[in-house]
């Protein structure tokens, strides 16, 4: 099976709490397609969003174009302000479980920068995910794991969407 896991894309300013994504960000999101029909990333089985419109939006042209629904998990949300960090740390490590528990599977998950950074911290992988190398992430940015079958997230790539 395999992971992906993806900070939104760049999302507009707006004090709703909830902002979509900006023009570059739609473009970044279809960007994303784009590496998915060149076989740059595989082609997803299950796309996993927070309840938040970027995230959303980030994953829509996969979604409309591989008719694949958007998953709304609320595991995916970023750290809530009466949220512990141990809390928040566990509820990320029970993602990743579940997960990993779609044997065949190809899952991409769309979250924000809070749960990507602390993920890299929780996730069980063969390389060193505290490297600072992993530990600034842009605007739809990702990481990708081969997941094997006892549970190590083998790493693939971190990559960057350009437009």
């Amino acid at each position: 099976m395999k992971i992906y896991l993806f900070r939104h894309a760049q999302k507009a300013m707006d004090f709703s709490g909830d902002p979509d994504l900006t023009a570059e960000g739609h473009a970044q999101a279809s960007k994303v397609l784009d590496k998915v029909l060149k076989n740059e990333l595989p082609k997803p089985t299950e796309l996993w969003v927070s309840p938040k419109k970027r995230t959303h939006s980030t994953f829509r042209p996969l979604s409309q174009h591989f008719s694949l629904p958007l998953q709304i998990n609320t595991s995916l949300l970023e750290q809530q302000s009466d949220e512990k960090l141990t809390d928040f740390r566990s509820r990320i490590e029970k993602l990743f479980e579940s997960a990993a528990e779609h044997k065949d599977a190809v899952i991409f998950l769309c979250s924000h920068y809070d749960l990507v950074v602390e993920a890299m911290s929780i996730v069980p992988s063969d390389k060193d995910l505290s490297d600072s190398e992993f530990s600034h992430w842009s605007p739809c940015q990702y990481i990708g794991f081969d997941v094997n079958k006892d549970g190590i997230y083998e790493f693939i790539e971190f990559k960057k969407v350009l437009l």
